[in-house]
């Protein structure tokens, strides 16, 4: 019975070559007959003819005619059988698709003949898994051993030296072998693989050879997705903060994987403020496609930073896709395809086709194919693809280059968007719109190793930023709250609120707030000259105990029990007179002596210790002194805030729009909620108070009456500059300056790490040296030579003669007055004594006469 079914095949099949010969001829296309012989269970999966054609470079039609015959028997005698009729009909040659395992090898009646045979199948020395279980008819054919060594089937030149030697798995097919044997090099530990409904078999295959290894697989079947379903994956995958590498793996035909790095393109350009997805993933592309034209990849890849291509032929991939077997007609049509492009030949006839049809379809099948790995790179004429390896069919590998070159460069010389405000010596303005300054510095060095270029802007508002009444932020923090910007570069202060709708970096420098004033003129006080080395207290206690050690000496002098008997010092000048006393201690006090020494012990005791007194006190103000009349000391009106704000004759102010605003809003210091109702009364009636230009505020401080809140640093350079301007020994709300980048940035890490490595390796200290002054004081402050005393130095000393000759006048003036006063009592006195006495003598003259 089954012979009939072959004889009429055969008579169905001389028709049917005889009249498409007869058309073909009139088409000039180039019919080469194939018969093929399958497996009887794999009937259903293809025609009973088919016809496959191409178009050759040099205009003329190739086709391949496949007859199919299926052998429910797996006898060998069949195929010898149906082999003989297909020679008998004419075909030019035959195909053996059937499983060479059953059958126990070819025999020598189908190699001898002039008709030549392929054996598409094998004896498999490790079977194939059977996913549906059916071992009895599958019509699974890995790739046929070779019988020439591995080592003949090599890689391109510049790439032989690197070629691997794992040892293939021939439980594998040779889509599943690709794409493990990459897998295995880039040693990925944990991945997502993408793929289409077309490949699933292959797919479950990988991930069950990958979770034994260990590896952790997470898989999505994406060719079904529409392009808002790869979006939400997409977000998913990316997560709102997350830091650590993302490997990707996709499968599929172009169709599939164009869709899913489109998507993926658009989702990059569309968050590249809030996703990092483009640099921190890594994109495995393993694309089925029978030519080299990624044009459209590269296209929609070109946001995607890290983006890789291996490049298979579709006959990897078989028509059975639920078990994954060899596609005779995607092997026909590679051949087709590759002899059609062969732009060295220019005819073809029949005999020639057949022999290179033959030829390549066992080179296929005998492995020897390696398909190119290619990567995205950044080039100086944009996004370019180099070569940067290989893989063959056996699992093969050979990389003369890095798959994913470009995770170490960085940002990829990638634009950002940079906001800043001038704010010396952090950031200072350039005529020609350029800046220059620490924070630059710090932006250059962040550019060169992180590998990025910026444009410079700055805030319409010319503001810091400060939280507005709906809610909103002015300034450069409300360009990082709105995402208009990538980062801020400048001294911008790290506070809670601030850090509600942005992102800071590691701080990059610490400083504080302190207070600007202008110095007192020194003229002024310059009569003070003498009383100035000793503080008031001092000088109180000094002129209190010259008086009162005068009077203890003159205590002890006068009733001491030394003296008892000594008539002769009574009406003598000495310490027993308190005025005597006084000029002594007084001398003693300018280390001067006395005419009159004490005699008594106890009067000596007190006096050796005076001399001690006197001795240290007169030491330490004449030190004091010449470093007074040499060095200036210049007291400022005030020192700290409390000072500010009991004296009525200076104002106050702050830059308007900055952290100073938003601090001294939220202050709970009851001396710094008053510094701040000053500053809104004083603003009512001036608004440059309130000034964002750090140049109105110090010109009021140099036009007097005026303090200036703001950072020290600035502060110390300005009085640098200008010898007239003091700062307060006070320093309160202390700043962290750091660069400023969009809420739940992803690349904050990143740049604080960057920053924290700069810290440590002294770099901030090189560029402060470069931009700050040698010395934060003024050069009229530095004393290089002899001070020439002035007049005004020591004015107080002609005041003291001043006085003294005042006091001196005045003495003599009582002096006169008492002498005179006294005179003139004295003669009184006497007259009247006189008077007494004569009126004495007449009455005595009298009475003697009557006797």
């Amino acid at each position: 019975m089954e012979s009939v079914h072959v004889y009429a095949f055969y008579v169905i099949l001389k028709l049917l070559i005889f009249f498409t010969d007869i058309c073909s001829s009139k088409q000039q296309t180039a019919i080469l007959d194939i018969g093929v012989i399958a497996d009887g269970c794999s009937h259903n999966n293809a025609e009973y003819n088919q016809t496959l054609t191409s178009t050759s470079v040099w205009d003329e039609s190739l086709a391949v005619r496949l007859h199919w015959i299926y052998l429910e028997s797996k006898e060998s005698y069949q195929v010898l059988r149906t082999v003989m009729e297909f020679r008998r009909v004419g075909m030019d040659s035959i195909l053996l698709a059937v499983d060479l395992q059953y059958l126990g090898g070819l025999t020598k009646q189908l190699i001898n003949d002039n008709i030549p045979v392929l054996a598409l199948g094998r004896i498999n020395r490790v079977p194939v898994p059977d996913v549906n279980g059916d071992n009895d008819c599958r019509s699974s054919f890995p790739p046929p051993e070779t019988a020439n060594s591995q080592d003949e089937c090599l890689p391109p030149v510049d790439s032989v030296e690197h070629m691997s030697t794992l040892q293939h798995n021939h439980s594998l097919s040779y889509l599943d072998s690709n794409i493990i044997a990459v897998l295995h090099h880039l040693r990925w530990t944990t991945q997502i693989i993408l793929y289409e409904k077309a490949i699933e078999f292959y797919v479950d295959r990988i991930i069950r050879v990958l979770s034994n290894e260990g590896r952790f697989v997470v898989a999505y079947e994406v060719g079904t997705m529409n392009q808002d379903q790869v979006q939400v994956l997409l977000e998913t995958l990316d997560g709102p903060s997350g830091d650590h590498k993302i490997n990707i793996t996709i499968m599929g035909h172009t169709t599939c994987v164009e869709h899913v790095l489109f998507t993926a393109g658009q989702y990059v350009r569309n968050n590249q403020r809030r996703s990092s997805l483009s640099i921190r993933s890594l994109w495995l592309v393993f694309l089925l496609q029978d030519d080299n034209n990624l044009y459209r990849i590269q296209e929609y890849a070109a946001n995607i930073d890290n983006v890789a291509v291996i490049l298979l032929p579709t006959f990897f991939v078989g028509t059975d896709k639920n078990n994954g077997t060899t596609d005779i007609l995607q092997l026909v049509r590679k051949a087709l395809f590759n002899i059609g492009s062969n732009s060295t030949m220019t005819t073809m006839n029949k005999s020639d086709m057949n022999y290179l049809i033959l030829e390549l379809l066992q080179s296929e099948l005998q492995g020897c194919h390696w398909s190119p790995v290619q990567t995205l790179m950044f080039t100086v004429g944009g996004r370019g693809w180099s070569h940067v390896g290989y893989v063959d069919t056996m699992g093969r590998t050979a990389f003369h280059a890095e798959i994913f070159p470009n995770t170490r460069f960085g940002f990829n010389h990638r634009k950002f968007a940079v906001s800043t405000l001038e704010w010396a010596p952090f950031v200072i303005a350039s005529p020609n719109n350029t800046y220059t300054g620490l924070c630059f510095d710090l932006l250059d060095h962040l550019a060169s190793s992180l590998n990025f270029t910026f444009e410079i802007d700055r805030p319409p508002d010319g503001q810091w930023g400060v939280i507005n009444a709906n809610g909103t932020w002015t300034g450069m923090v409300g360009q990082l709250a709105e995402a208009e910007i990538d980062i801020v570069v400048a001294p911008l202060s790290t506070q809670a609120k601030r850090e509600k709708v942005m992102d800071f970096t590691y701080s990059f420098y610490i400083d504080y707030t302190t207070i600007l004033m202008k110095k007192k003129d020194p003229t002024t006080t310059k009569w003070r000259t003498l009383i100035d080395p000793f503080s008031e207290e001092l000088l109180l206690c000094v002129l209190i105990s010259l008086p009162v050690m005068s009077m203890l000496l003159f205590l002890f002098e006068r009733f001491s029990p030394f003296y008892v008997g000594d008539e002769e010092r009574e009406g003598q000048s000495g310490l027993h007179t308190y005025q005597d006393a006084f000029w002594y201690m007084y001398g003693a006090l300018l280390t001067q002596g006395g005419e009159h020494l004490p005699r008594s012990q106890t009067g000596r005791t007190l006096l050796s210790s005076w001399w001690l007194f006197c001795i240290i006190m007169m030491a330490t103000y004449s030190g004091n002194l010449i470093a007074f009349l040499t060095v200036n000391k210049d007291k400022p009106p005030f020192s700290t805030v409390a000072g500010m704000l009991q004296q009525d004759h200076y104002r106050w102010g702050t830059i308007g729009g900055s952290s100073w605003i938003t601090a001294f809003n939220e202050t709970q210091a009851p001396d710094l909620m008053k510094v701040w109702a000053g500053m809104l009364e004083f603003n009512a009636s001036d608004n440059s108070i309130l000034s964002s230009q750090s140049s109105e505020h110090f010109k009021k401080v140099l036009g007097g009456g005026y303090a200036y809140i703001g950072d020290k640093t600035q502060m110390e350079i300005k009085m640098a500059e200008e010898c007239s301007l003091l700062i307060s020994d006070d320093e309160f709300m202390p700043l962290q300056y750091a660069l400023g980048l969009p809420n739940f940035s992803p690349y904050t890490k990143m740049f604080s790490d960057e920053l924290l490595h700069i810290h440590e390796s002294g770099l901030l200290h090189i560029w402060k040296s470069r931009w700050w002054p040698q010395r934060n004081f003024c050069d009229g402050e530095l004393v290089t030579s002899a001070k020439t005393i002035t007049l005004i130095d020591v004015q107080s000393a002609f005041y003291l003669i001043g006085i003294g000759l005042t006091l001196a006048t005045l003495i003599i003036i009582i002096e006169k007055v008492t002498f005179w006063y006294q005179t003139k009592v004295t003669s009184r006195k006497f007259q009247n004594d006189s008077k007494v006495n004569e009126s004495t003598n007449v009455t005595i003259k009298y009475i003697g006469t009557n006797s």
